[in-house]
């Protein structure tokens, strides 16, 4: 299947790891020039090596997303090298698990700073380079958590339920300037964050077993399969499809 990305330009913010970089390497095997923007250098540096392509570039930019200056001058250097922008992965996520009153004001405003403000950051510098070229897509990952949360995650819940309310208004912002915003809900998928959650669990074994239990699928996602919703959404494939949520689950919303 041709997905129509060879020579398209794709950011992907916290590309370094996870799902980013999962989404960085499908994007990298379709041809697409690829931005890895991450506050991790090295860590950056390591994946753009490892997803480069002939044919292809695969750079890494340091960059975080919690700074206007920061993601401003990312973008510059992006449209500096290639000159245009098709693909917005807005990906760059922290998380803390913590009841909603001990947490603490300096911890609220970092979480919203990477996983909300962030999201307003790389949108509203990205856009203006696709709207000159009158296309774009742009693909937020959000969370089940904007839907149905657990203990602990309410901090966390705020910003990704944010990022669900953003996403359907920006799609309406832009859609008449044939850019398209969309998010990709993705489940328990195994990253750093989900085992950084299931070691601060005071039980990890079982706290995993009840992951699990609860899965329909029973299992965790592999983050290179929310990296190929994300293709498909930023596809030729997806052009009627804005303002809207893909999610990919293992059918764990879908319970109810």
């Amino acid at each position: 299947m041709n997905w129509g990305m060879k020579d398209k330009v794709v950011i992907v913010t916290g590309g370094a790891l996870g799902i980013g970089r999962a989404t960085a390497q499908v994007f990298a095997e379709e041809g697409a020039n690829v931005v890895i923007a991450d506050c991790e250098r090295e860590s950056a540096a390591s994946a753009a090596r490892e997803i480069q392509r002939p044919g292809a570039a695969a750079v890494a930019l340091e960059c975080d997303v919690s700074r206007k200056e920061s993601v401003s001058a990312m973008v510059q250097a992006v449209v500096d090298r290639f000159g245009r922008i098709d693909v917005l992965h807005a990906n760059a996520a922290v998380q803390i698990t913590k009841p909603g009153a001990d947490t603490s004001e300096e911890e609220w405003d970092a979480l919203h700073g990477v996983n909300l403000k962030g999201v307003f950051f790389s949108c509203k510098y990205v856009i203006p380079v696709m709207k000159r070229a009158k296309r774009g897509a742009i693909i937020i990952t959000s969370s089940g958590h904007a839907f149905a949360s657990y203990r602990n995650f309410s901090a966390y819940a705020a910003t990704k339920g944010g990022e669900l309310a953003f996403m359907r208004a920006l799609a309406l912002d832009y859609a008449a300037d044939g850019i398209r915003v969309n998010c990709v809900i993705p489940g328990a998928t195994d990253t750093r964050l989900i085992q950084q959650f299931l070691r601060e669990s005071e039980d990890p074994d079982a706290t995993r077993r009840r992951l699990f239990d609860n899965i329909p699928m029973h299992r965790l996602a592999k983050p290179r399969e929310i990296g190929e919703a994300v293709l498909f959404l930023a596809s030729d494939y997806a052009t009627y499809i804005t303002g809207t949520s893909l999610v990919v689950d293992g059918g764990l919303l879908a319970q109810g």
